[in-house]
């Protein structure tokens, strides 16, 4: 910021301006943190509500009955953001809790479940306007069910969200402000600039439309995603960092979502979870977030192949438009594959800046960063994107093997593979550990045989349009209930195109770089969408190539491949389409013209498709997603060696007769648990903590120690023992070890980075 501008005498209003928008910051804030006081409603203030409901000492109670139950009294509630605490015993089938929506039509709340496994239920109330009066409802189907007691706890959530939200607004428009008086140089000073900004703010636009809905349009692993984002912020509460192990999962016996499963780009997220932002606010955020990333660094790394604009802006929406990439995120809400779709680009511009390099000369200094950030996004988003990203770039490697083994680029890949080494030391670390132990059931009943099943055919592959919804199939029941699982038309007209191109000896001749870079893509492209299809041997790998079938097996789908057969029709047409304006400049707007009308019209169609059809559902905070599958999926990271038994289920300490647990406190990553033995010898109980390593006991006595059994932590106290045992869970030391290493080699590619500008020097990325 120019200082001296924003105090030169027509620009002080400026400075005022900023003023009156900080005193309007602290005021409205000051207004938002006064809370009332928490209401608490005992046995006593419960109803009941059928006539087949009691009441006694304990509260309300119910056997055998479908329908609503039991309410409060009424209750007289200001604005502001409460954490709503209801404790209950249920011994029967589902149950929930609800407002009266006719008395507080504006309010947003969890739709929250009563199950059976837990004793006490948290959700989010956000009451933007007061309410002289409302009720609690609740509701049950069967079995036994006593309500005994309800805590309304003011939170200061709405205070964070106003303030934070305003701030932003007010910086957006003070920043074009000040942009129009020059005191902040102009982000876009050429109009090519502001032409190349419009467009990708319009691309970006469309793709987010099903953002701009007061819900979140259903998709196939959205809880479990936004149940992942939970976990970090339970985590981060409990003072992990980084995040490993997510405490709040499982009915608070912790799941290592973060462990196995790379999540950096959901920290942000999580973080504005603990100022108070709903879930399904902060997931939204995070779409737009990563869907404009995914715009800016296409663009960027078009831009360096192809060496021009219009044509850059074109591939970008080509990729951001395409179906594969649309269905991953509104169809089945796969959350780690568009975000590593996001990196996918990189990784090819990565092999493309080292594989262009000048033979037998020094390679660049910086030549081997995009390919090792690529690889740490692929990592740290989605492993199994990571896997087949290395797959192809082995290929590329291999076939090109006189090139990869001389210099420059076998020195620019043994850094790069070094730096992205270090750089991940830390996930790679305790991810590596699990695996080796067998410490998760990570599943392991794919093979070669089930990729066949779910194989797809060729003419499904290229389909113009694609359903809203539906979901993976089996090959032989066909297209009527299956999902999006296309790259499109357009991406395989491109692909002819670039067939046709790579036939031309004049459009070849025009620049022979770029038909090389239009031919590498397409012939990797055809060998991805190969692997998706049919025509690919999965079940004979399955019968005669054990360990690769088992290999291949974690990918569950071969679809999957989609994922890079997209990035790389999209390079090669583009660059297909370079080629022809080189040559034949006649035929480039044609051309042009109908790739993005063929890319705009079936992704219109898709999202108009999911705003309209998609099933509507709300996620505010994790009692939104009180369900294993919805929290966990198939829970494929459980222990080992969990057995047969419902792992959800056990959520308080077991121990046989004699012994009797007095209380119990699941705070964070500790569970304090206090007990009596009466028996006369040693007894060994189950704590409901799944076991992972990291456990230890923080306070017991002598003779109290931990074990394992059946994949849970069991606890052997001795006998006659009477008193309190703490059990936490924290890192191991090498994880720590590794974390400092990443930490230096970050902090040292980052100094390097500062010195070398400081001396004026270019990097040359």
């Amino acid at each position: 910021m120019d200082v001296k501008k924003l105090l030169q005498k027509g620009n002080r209003w400026l400075a005022l301006l900023l003023l009156a928008e900080a005193v309007f910051l602290l005021v409205r804030l000051a207004a938002d943190w006064h809370t009332p006081a928490p209401i608490v409603l005992g046995p006593d203030a419960l109803m009941p509500y059928a006539d087949a409901c009691t009441k006694d000492s304990r509260g309300v109670r119910i056997e055998d009955f479908s329908g609503d139950f039991a309410t409060t009294g009424w209750v007289d509630l200001p604005a502001g953001s409460y954490q709503i605490s209801v404790t209950y015993k249920n011994t029967g089938g589902p149950g929930r809790v609800s407002f009266r929506d006719e008395v507080m039509p504006m309010a947003r709340y969890d739709a929250a479940a009563l199950p059976a496994e837990r004793t006490r239920t948290v959700f989010s109330l956000w009451m933007p306007y007061d309410c002289e009066t409302t009720q609690l409802h609740f509701w049950c189907d069967g079995g036994i069910m006593y309500v005994t007691g309800v805590q309304f706890i003011p939170t200061h959530g709405m205070a964070y969200v106003h303030f934070l939200t305003v701030l932003c607004l007010f910086l957006l428009l003070d920043g074009a402000l000040f942009v129009w008086r020059g005191v902040l140089p102009d982000p876009c000073p050429a109009p090519a600039a502001r032409y190349s900004a419009v467009a990708i703010a319009a691309m970006v636009l469309l793709a987010c439309l099903p953002l701009g809905l007061d819900y979140l349009p259903f998709g196939h692993d959205l809880s479990i995603h936004l149940a992942r984002i939970e976990g970090i912020k339970s985590a981060m509460q409990a003072g992990q960092f980084p995040v490993r192990l997510d405490p709040a999962l499982m009915n608070d016996k912790g799941y290592p979502f973060s462990l196995m499963y790379g999540d950096i780009l959901l920290w942000p997220a999580a973080v504005l979870r603990l100022f108070g932002f709903s879930l399904q606010a902060v997931y939204k955020l995070y779409v737009f977030a990563v869907t404009l990333a995914t715009a800016l660094l296409t663009r960027w790394v078009l831009r360096r192949i192809l060496g021009t604009e219009p044509l850059a802006l074109a591939g970008t929406a080509l990729y951001l438009l395409s179906m594969y990439r649309l269905g991953n995120v509104y169809v089945r809400a796969a959350v780690g594959e568009y975000s590593a779709m996001l990196f996918l680009p990189l990784a090819v511009y990565g092999f493309w800046r080292l594989y262009t390099l000048p033979r037998d000369r020094k390679a660049p200094p910086w030549c081997w960063v995009p390919l090792a950030l690529a690889f740490t996004g692929l990592l740290q988003t989605h492993l199994l994107t990571a896997f087949i990203a290395a797959l192809f770039g082995t290929v590329f490697c291999l076939c090109a093997w006189r090139r990869t083994l001389a210099r420059p680029v076998l020195p620019a890949l043994c850094k790069a593979a070094g730096a992205f080494l270090l750089w991940d030391l830390w996930f790679l670390v305790p991810l590596l550990q699990f695996m080796a132990q067998g410490v998760c059931s990570i599943s392991g009943k794919f093979g070669a045989d089930y990729l066949q099943i779910h194989i797809l055919m060729p003419g499904q592959i290229f389909l113009p349009f694609a359903p809203e919804g539906g979901y993976s199939r089996a090959l032989a029941e066909g297209l009527s209930t299956e999902m999006v699982l296309s790259v499109g038309l357009v991406l395989g007209l491109l692909g002819l195109l670039a067939l046709a191109v790579l036939l031309d000896a004049r459009a070849r001749a025009a620049q022979p770089m770029l038909a090389r870079t239009a031919g590498v893509s397409l012939a990797l492209a055809v060998l991805a969408l190969w692997m998706s299809s049919e025509l690919f041997p999965w079940y004979d790998i399955y019968r005669y190539l054990p360990p690769v079938s088992s290999l291949f097996g974690k990918l569950q789908f071969p679809w999957r491949f989609l994922s890079p057969a997209t990035v790389f029709l999209c390079v090669a047409g583009i660059c297909a389409l370079a080629l022809v304006h080189r040559s034949r400049p006649q035929y480039t707007a044609p051309l042009l013209a109908a790739a993005l009308l063929l890319t705009v019209l079936p992704a219109g169609q898709l999202l108009y498709g999911v705003c309209h059809s998609s099933e509507v559902v709300h996620y505010r905070s994790l009692a939104s997603v009180d369900s294993m599958s919805g929290q966990v999926g198939g829970g494929e990271y459980l222990p080992a060696a969990w057995g047969e038994e419902d792992p959800w289920a056990h959520n308080e300490p077991e121990f046989p007769d004699g012994v009797t647990v007095l209380n119990r406190l699941r705070s964070g990553d500790s569970l304090t648990v206090t007990l009596q033995n009466g028996t006369g010898a040693a007894v060994t109980g189950r704590l409901p903590l799944l076991d992972y390593p990291g456990y230890r006991l923080q306070s017991g006595g002598a003779g109290v120690s931990l074990g394992q059994a059946d994949g849970f932590v069991t606890l052997t106290v001795p006998a006659g023992w009477q008193g309190t045992v703490v059990v936490d869970w924290a890192p191991l030391w090498y994880w720590r070890a590794a974390d400092i290493a990443s930490l230096l080699g970050i902090a040292a590619m980052a100094a390097c980075a500062l010195r070398r500008r400081q001396r004026g020097q270019k990097r040359q990325f």
